[in-house]
């Protein structure tokens, strides 16, 4: 069975579009605990650090553990969205955004979060050997980043998992329905999960090299995605690379917000950076087709 070329289901145009309609209804909806709750506490706290600022249309000053429960808890609606619009628009298994199997590989899925854990853990360390200036443990409790961990452990795979349906899955079966050029159906899926990261306060080191950054993410997860005929890699993959910068590595300006991680990264040279995705994503891309690449008949 091929995973992009759905034959499951109702797939027509004018679904995708009622589906998409689903979606965003509840995206929006999602975000109005996360305004309410913040609004509530800028004007309530008495605190004149606690604000929304206008220039980064956001809330600052909320408590790091707080905000990233808010912020994650949105993703939460994102997947209500998906499923209500697969189930019940496209009448099809709700899995089908995973694999076209019956069931989900959770081994392939498990070696897609320990082998690009292993990677980005192994890449982080050298990088850290070669600039330990870069580096600081973070001044943080214990209690603090015991309640981080359970946090990261519970929230990012929900944020992670809901992205990848939506990217390799839901947008994939989309634009596969007319494009059958591996290569350029992962381009456009994988640049549109790229773009929609351009808001993230770590474009302010550098929009062009940060960009790219986001765009090569973008692809080779896509890629992987429709060489290998299911998700379960890019879903292990997106959990490991948010979970380990999550327990392990803060920065300023992240997209994570100022949580209480185990160290703190600082001087980010952007460049560096990119070239380390890049080393990190080719590993990855090479072990996962040498191990899952699909052979269609």
């Amino acid at each position: 069975m091929n995973f992009i070329k759905v034959k499951e289901g109702k797939n027509s145009w004018k679904r995708y579009l009622s589906s998409f309609i689903v979606i965003i209804l509840f995206i929006l909806v999602g975000a109005l605990p996360y305004i309410i709750i913040s609004e509530w506490i800028v004007n309530t706290d008495g605190n004149p650090n606690t604000y929304f600022d206008f220039e980064k249309e956001d809330y600052v000053g909320i408590n790091p553990s707080l905000y990233f429960v808010l912020m994650n808890s949105q993703f939460l609606f994102w997947l209500l969205g998906l499923f209500v619009g697969i189930r019940f628009i496209h009448k099809r298994r709700f899995t089908s955004l995973i694999t076209p199997n019956r069931k989900i590989d959770w081994k392939k899925l498990g070696f897609g979060f320990i082998t690009f854990f292993v990677i980005l853990g192994l890449t982080s360390i050298i990088d850290s050997i070669l600039t330990p200036g870069d580096y600081y443990l973070n001044d943080v409790t214990v209690s603090d980043f015991l309640i981080l961990f359970v946090l990261v452990l519970v929230l990012t795979p929900l944020q992670t998992t809901c992205e990848e349906l939506f990217f390799r899955g839901y947008l994939l079966q989309f634009f596969g329905k007319w494009i059958t050029i591996p290569f350029l159906l992962s381009l456009l899926a994988g640049s549109i999960f790229g773009a929609l990261h351009f808001a993230n306060p770590e474009m302010g080191y550098s929009p062009l090299l940060v960009g790219a950054d986001y765009l090569l993410t973008g692809f080779i997860w896509c890629y992987i995605t429709v060489k290998t005929n299911s998700a379960e890699l890019s879903i292990g993959a997106h959990a490991a690379n948010n979970m380990l910068l999550g327990w392990f590595l803060t920065m300023d300006d992240s997209a994570l917000g100022d949580i209480p991680s185990l160290f703190v990264v600082t001087n980010i040279n952007p460049a560096i950076s990119l070239i380390w995705t890049i080393v990190s994503l080719g590993i990855f891309l090479f072990i996962s087709l040498r191990k899952y690449k699909f052979t269609r008949s």
